[in-house]
């Protein structure tokens, strides 16, 4: 009952933010307007990004692929690309349920172990983590001047936080290395009755099969692959971000620079924990926009326009997935994979 109660306040509490934040951006925004913008719009532009938006979750299901290889899965792009599409759709639902959801897609439809599954997840975000931050980074490098104020100031703000509360943040980290502790030494003097123990020993095979798929990684077939996987995964989420700005007239005149920083900015905004990023990234775009002179107006229409049209992308091939999940053949062993 509790969990439940905690799942539905985290879930309204990300809708509650979501909302909010688009009700700021559009509250003095006329929608007749911005309707008759979006006819101006030249489509076709719209139509690249949303095709390179679907080359990149293509990509990111072979890269999938090649985590589990080493896990005794062989599956084709085409499965676990379906699996990856209903995450992206449970994410407007509950803010990193995609990460779950798609791993039990698998799971149903192919027989991969929940643990490894996620384990395997896990590692996929991690290295987005860094290619994030490299081009976070290589952005900074070009356009210093433009992101002191937006980006720069704002972890200085924070740094100034943390130095005024050091002795909270200290005494926080010392209770929990001395909680850490005291959970180490009680297992570990009680270790032989807790082998004895079903859910303990459920737990610890679940960890053990967790901790092997975050360490796929070291197993690669073919690691030069993997990297130009993940590579053109975000080749493509520059470009369908930069192709958008020749769909608009307010936009049309921004450079390489400007696609740069809106990624970032973008991938900040889609990162975190609201609903498909509603808000936050309509925010962190148009606020990106006004570093180049576009009208904030025009940012919030551009934000509105590349997120709505991506969002019903993925909103038609995500129910699609979930209907192809149901009806496509399933495989019940690992034995199946070594037959095929």
């Amino acid at each position: 009952m509790r969990k439940g109660l905690q799942s539905f306040l985290k879930y309204t509490i990300s809708l509650a933010v979501a909302i909010t934040l688009f009700w700021y951006l559009y509250k003095d925004v006329d929608f007749s307007e911005m309707m008759a913008s979006f006819r101006k719009a030249n489509l076709n532009w719209i139509y690249a990004s949303i095709g390179l938006a679907m080359l990149s979750h293509f990509l990111r299901a072979w890269r999938w692929n090649m985590l589990l290889e080493p896990l005794g899965y062989q599956l084709k792009s085409s499965r676990t690309f379906v699996a990856v599409m209903v995450g992206y759709l449970a994410n407007f639902v509950v803010p990193r349920m995609g990460e779950v959801s798609r791993c039990g897609v698998l799971k149903k439809t192919d027989n991969v172990s929940m643990s490894q599954g996620f384990g395997s997840v896990v590692t996929e975000r991690i290295f987005d983590m860094i290619c994030l931050l490299i081009i976070m980074g290589l952005t900074l490098a070009i356009e210093f001047r433009r992101l002191n104020d937006f980006f720069l100031n704002l972890f200085l703000d924070k740094a100034d936080g943390l130095e005024k509360n050091f002795l909270t943040l200290l005494a926080v980290g010392i209770f929990f290395l001395i909680g850490a502790s005291t959970i180490f030494i009680l297992l570990k003097r009680n270790q032989a009755s807790l082998r004895k123990n079903k859910y303990f020993n459920k737990l610890t095979a679940f960890l053990r099969q967790l901790v092997e798929g975050i360490t796929s990684v070291r197993r690669l077939k073919s690691p030069t692959l993997f990297w130009v996987a993940t590579l053109g995964i975000w080749i493509c989420y520059f470009l369908m971000t930069y192709v958008v700005f020749f769909s608009v007239e307010s936009t049309a005149h921004l450079g390489l620079s400007a696609g740069l920083i809106l990624l970032v900015l973008g991938g900040i905004g889609m990162a975190t924990p609201v609903q498909g990023g509603i808000g936050a990234f309509h925010y962190l775009i148009s606020a990106g926009l006004l570093l180049y002179g576009v009208a904030e107006k025009d940012g919030i229409i551009f934000a509105f326009l590349l997120h709505t049209t991506n969002s019903i992308a993925i909103m038609t091939v995500g129910s699609l997935s979930i209907f192809i999940s149901m009806i496509i053949p399933k495989r019940n062993s690992k034995q199946e994979y070594a037959d095929s």
